[in-house]
């Protein structure tokens, strides 16, 4: 990849961009007419020909013209994009319609994969990490039923996580009030995962036994903490991305259907997106789901206050228009970071 000269580049850069506007294979022809390149045909061809060599291209028939391979997207997008930034207003467009989502962080990215679906038209992707990773903040218990109870627990991130559980003992709300009180200065500071594991600890001892409103207390908090260490995926605007002529063969639909339905397999692959730095582009065999090799994944991670949030994405062919998706995935990560950073200044 580092031997690929000027003229190379210029000219992989042209396959790359009308591959991605007509979906046809692309001939030399096409590239001396569309293109100011500067070259003669007969140049023009040879490179072709030494590209296709390298592996940058591929001739899908004997009579057709080039498509991209994988080393050749991610040489246009690594190498040659120049990503263009959205202008002001349509930033403006994407923040304004994030803040309609509210605080809760689920919320925020279930609204941002819709935003991202719209403007990009394919599948909009986010997850929120896992909540185990988050800082404890408040926990309140509401009483809704003589034997059921609302959770309403809070992290210093925003995250709002609501679970009923079921309460035999018929407990009043003032008395959930005062565990609730109990939990909160026993938890400060703490993430959830060092949050469970204390109440554990505390379990444990002696004194507990003897110990009933205690007891109670650290039985409640730990019916809410016990599964909390799972990330969870959202995704919509899945039609968008089924209707994209990419997907008309049967077996293609089905495999990407397939993947929608059961997220595990998308969800390990935007949990490698928490780690890095910056926008991440997976072009199709290197995000390592063969089910879906025809597709490529532009996301960028989530943080605020040094607190790794989620990650937000687009999931579409890898024809996809990066020169647009990646901007938009940019602008809407940015908003929500935003947003994520006015909330945990104000609980600081």
């Amino acid at each position: 990849m580092g031997a690929l000269g000027p003229r190379s580049e210029t000219i992989l850069n042209a396959i790359v961009s009308e591959y991605i506007q007509s979906g046809e294979p692309v001939g030399s022809r096409t590239v001396s007419k569309k293109f100011s390149v500067g070259l003669s045909a007969a140049t023009i061809r040879n490179i072709m020909s030494d590209l296709t060599e390298l592996g940058f291209i591929e001739q899908p028939h004997v009579s057709a013209g080039r498509i991209p391979t994988d080393l050749g997207y991610r040489v246009y997008v690594d190498r040659i994009l120049s990503t263009q930034m959205l202008n002001v207003d349509d930033e403006a467009s994407i923040e304004s319609s994030i803040k309609t989502a509210g605080l809760d962080v689920r919320d925020i990215l279930r609204h941002s994969s819709l935003i991202l679906a719209e403007w990009s038209h394919q599948a909009g992707v986010s997850i929120c990490s896992p909540v185990d990773e988050q800082t404890f903040k408040t926990i309140e218990f509401i009483k809704i039923s003589s034997d059921r109870i609302l959770v309403v627990l809070v992290s210093t991130t925003g995250l709002v996580q609501n679970k009923v559980i079921y309460d035999e003992d018929n407990v009043d709300q003032a008395t959930l009030e005062s565990y609730g009180r109990q939990l909160n200065d026993m938890l400060q500071n703490l993430d959830l995962k060092q949050a469970r594991e204390r109440i554990e600890r505390e379990l444990c001892q002696e004194k507990t036994k003897f110990d009933v409103i205690l007891a109670k207390t650290l039985r409640l908090g730990h019916m809410v903490l016990l599964d909390n260490s799972l990330g969870e995926i959202f995704v919509e605007g899945q039609t968008n991305i089924v209707e994209d002529p990419e997907f008309s063969q049967i077996e293609n639909l089905k495999a990407v259907l397939i993947t929608f339905e059961h997220k595990s397999a998308l969800l390990k692959i935007l949990d490698k997106t928490l780690r890095a730095q910056g926008i991440q582009v997976f072009i199709g065999s290197e995000h390592g789901l063969d089910q879906i090799r025809s597709c490529s994944i532009v996301a960028y991670p989530l943080r605020a206050d040094r607190v790794v949030l989620g990650c937000v994405g687009v999931l579409g062919p890898k024809r996809m228009d990066y020169r647009k998706v990646v901007p938009i995935v940019d602008a809407t990560a940015t908003a929500i970071t935003k947003v994520f950073k006015k909330f945990i200044e104000g609980c600081s």
